[in-house]
């Protein structure tokens, strides 16, 4: 990615939170595991996922308000980046534990 550092180093510890995270959701099984290392999928990870949900469209929101507001082209640009980064991560998110949340509330869509 061009310039990914540009993009800050809050916004960057996000994106790796997020990986972490979607990654996680694969280890996911639905059933809440209070004694072994299946807490962080069932328990942790879903709570955390779930905060961090709500700080993405907080963040695409922002980024809109400041491009609205930038001087230079270059500020734009690199917040339509941060913009378009942030709508594929909260979508890799939403994908990954989509399926573990529908297994929780026992929602069937087929």
């Amino acid at each position: 990615m061009q310039n990914l550092s540009s993009l800050g180093p809050l916004r960057i510890a996000l994106y790796i939170f997020t990986l972490i995270l979607v990654v996680t959701a694969f280890f996911a099984d639905g059933e809440i595991h209070m004694h072994d290392w299946r807490l962080v999928p069932n328990v942790i990870a879903p709570s955390l996922a779930m905060m961090i949900f709500f700080v993405f469209p907080l963040d695409i929101t922002m980024s809109l308000v400041f491009r609205s507001s930038a001087e230079s082209p270059e500020e734009r640009q690199r917040l339509t980046r941060a913009i378009k980064l942030d709508c594929l991560m909260y979508g890799l998110l939403i994908a990954a534990w989509l399926p573990f949340m529908l297994k929780v509330l026992d929602i069937e869509l087929f």
